[in-house]
């Protein structure tokens, strides 16, 4: 699965890096730490279990913006490493004014602003320890902290083979990844320079 970005035209022609910044400004910091936790105020909730699920999504306890990410996602609140997230993690759609429906959580039709798919990070619980917790778990808590610098740096990752960044703009990134990732010219190999050869036995 290849990356794809979904957004809406109010922002075609900003940069990805800032809207991450002003959605991140938005939502704020949702303080989900220990001894500060509320249920049902900075916890967020997974479909469509309690722990584990396809989805994990939180609105923010600071303003109405909200983020879904999606893929096969497990908390493991006590068991070691506590309170950590691992699994995989294909996508991300941020925006505002979360509802849950009988079929999962969605954003109120036309608050969507912006999806990114296709992300294909997969952190093995195996591999945790208390001092790295993952990709997977610093995307989404980055997001819960109101710090897209993870995920950010995953955009770039993926978006590096497309010639592009987020420091360019969702219209100029859509026309990339539309074009398809580059590709380095093919060289000649073990092809005797025919010209050479001659002029050296002339």
């Amino acid at each position: 699965m290849s990356l794809s970005i979904t957004y809406t035209t109010t922002y075609s022609g900003w940069t990805i890096s800032d809207y991450l910044a002003d959605w991140t400004g938005y939502f704020g910091d949702a303080d989900h730490r220990t001894g500060t936790v509320e249920d049902g105020v900075n916890t967020g909730g997974f479909y469509p279990g309690s722990l584990s699920g396809t989805q994990y999504a939180l609105t923010s306890p600071n303003s109405d913006a909200g983020f879904v990410a999606e893929g096969n996602l497990t908390y493991t609140l006590f068991n070691s490493p506590a309170h950590t997230l691992y699994g995989s993690l294909d996508e991300v759609s941020l925006g505002s004014k979360l509802i849950e429906t009988s079929s999962g959580f969605e954003f109120t039709s036309g608050y969507e602003e912006v999806s990114f798919s296709g992300l294909g990070l997969f952190t093995d619980v195996n591999d945790l320890t208390t001092t790295d917790r993952g990709i997977v778990h610093d995307v989404v808590y980055g997001l819960m902290s109101g710090d897209a610098t993870a995920l950010e740096g995953v955009l770039n990752d993926l978006l590096d083979d497309y010639g592009v960044s987020t420091a360019d703009t969702f219209d100029v990134v859509a026309a990339a990844l539309s074009a398809g990732p580059l590709s380095a010219p093919a060289e000649l190999v073990g092809v005797p320079e025919l010209a050479d050869d001659l002029a050296l036995a002339a």
